[in-house]
């Protein structure tokens, strides 16, 4: 491996010499020499995948029968009359396993659906902390994809400009994608939507705006454009998403780990936010310092816009959990005894085959089989699906809540018609 990666273009001594100065020549080559491995990584994952750009894993009629609660026999009579179109034969006569897309003609097929998206306005939620390491980009994209498996038709839009969700999904940032098909053109006012920027993803159902390094060019646009309320630039991205998020019953935002005007567009833009935090004593003070910024965030927020700033749902959740360790529990309980409520009740395990499958730029849910041990895969997926499951929940109890705030706001003594609290289905959304 090593042999096969090894870029051999750059004097190991002209790196390591503490008298010769680094010129923008040394710095050029170590670029050109991180690119030809990034390419060879690249081609290999992609070789690995069959060329696939982060397709998911297939299923059998097993697993189908009880994602959507139907039968087996159900299924099949379907497919034998026509309704559906069955999985094709390999060359052994035996079966194909059931692709995304063909089980979601089947929750077509029988009003399966589970998002209430056009009815009642889609949820904006984002993975969000200032600290770098935490498992964000991990958690966003694992969540778009266990929501779109789900059948959540789902947007997950890339605002960082180093761009793991892009990666992850199979786009090499800066090579497959140019800065105008970022959020770029329309955070600099050169689009009036961001219909331009959506791309398919191989997940059905899931769609992707990418990101690039050049994204990182709107944080100095957006700073110049704000004056000296800063609400117009503020307001950009939120606007930008107006635009297309009626196609999606859940948009999730990527933003970048540090405080700027992305960063700060992406917090204007939410419904909901969970901050994740790995259970160590320095994250439990980056989270307590995160909530302490975000509540300063929030009051300027509501300053410059001249209206309340308020968020549907904002949980923590434990990443990069390792409970066998003593002091992991210890961190635990006092997440636990500081947060109470507003903790999820599942944590995201540490686990082998997450590292594994980021190696290959994918998700454990594009995996077709373990990295590691079968106890560990199985382990990793249980683990996920019991954090997005909450997460799924809170999406429901959203809907849910905006469905009462509508009735009530429609048979109200003072008249039919008022906006209800939540974001109405169309044509203009209410905004935080």
């Amino acid at each position: 491996m090593a042999d096969e990666l090894d870029p051999g273009a750059i004097d190991s001594a002209e790196l390591t010499s503490d008298t010769q100065s680094v010129t923008v020549a040394t710095i050029s080559r170590l670029v050109d020499n991180g690119d030809r491995v990034l390419d060879k990584l690249n081609e290999m994952a992609r070789s690995e995948g069959e060329g696939d750009k982060g397709g998911p894993r297939g299923y059998t009629i097993t697993e189908v029968s009880r994602m959507i609660d139907r039968t087996p026999e159900a299924i099949r009579r379907a497919e034998k009359d026509g309704r559906l179109e069955a999985p094709k034969k390999r060359e052994n006569g035996r079966r194909m396993p059931y692709s995304l897309s063909q089980i979601n003609a089947m929750r077509d097929l029988w009003d399966l659906r589970p998002g209430l998206g056009y009815r009642e306005g889609p949820v904006r939620m984002s993975w969000q902390n200032f600290k770098g390491g935490v498992g964000k980009s991990t958690l966003t994209c694992h969540c778009a994809q266990y929501l779109a498996r789900a059948g959540y038709r789902v947007l997950l839009v890339d605002c960082d400009s180093q761009a793991s969700a892009t990666m992850t999904f199979g786009f090499r940032p800066d090579v497959d994608i140019e800065g105008d098909e970022t959020l770029l053109p329309f955070l600099t006012d050169e689009a009036d939507d961001l219909a331009y920027a959506i791309q398919a993803t191989q997940w059905d159902g899931l769609d992707l705006i990418p990101s690039n390094l050049q994204l990182y060019s709107a944080e100095y646009y957006l700073a110049a454009r704000g004056g000296p309320s800063g609400a117009g630039a503020l307001d950009r991205l939120h606007e930008g998403l107006k635009t297309v998020e009626l196609a999606y019953d859940i948009v999730i935002l990527d933003p970048p780990p540090a405080l700027g005007m992305i960063a700060l567009s992406v917090l204007r833009s939410l419904d909901g936010l969970i901050i994740p935090t790995p259970a160590a004593m320095y994250d439990f003070h980056s989270t307590a310092t995160f909530l302490s910024m975000l509540e300063e965030i929030y009051e300027v927020l509501e300053k410059r816009l001249g209206e309340p700033c308020e968020l549907e749902f904002l949980k923590l959740v434990l990443s990069k959990a390792t409970p066998e360790r003593p002091s992991w529990g210890y961190i635990a309980a006092l997440l636990q005894s500081s947060y109470g409520g507003s903790l999820l009740h599942n944590s995201l395990v540490q686990s082998a085959e997450i590292d594994n499958a980021a190696s290959l730029w994918s998700t454990v849910y594009d995996l077709d089989k373990p990295t590691a041990s079968r106890e560990t895969y199985r382990r990793c997926i249980d683990s996920l699906d019991s954090v997005f499951g909450e997460v799924e929940e809170l999406l429901q109890a959203v809907w849910q809540a905006r469905a009462s705030s509508r009735t009530l706001s429609n048979t109200g003594p003072e008249g039919q018609g008022r906006a209800a609290k939540g974001r109405p289905a169309a044509p203009e959304l209410a905004t935080l």
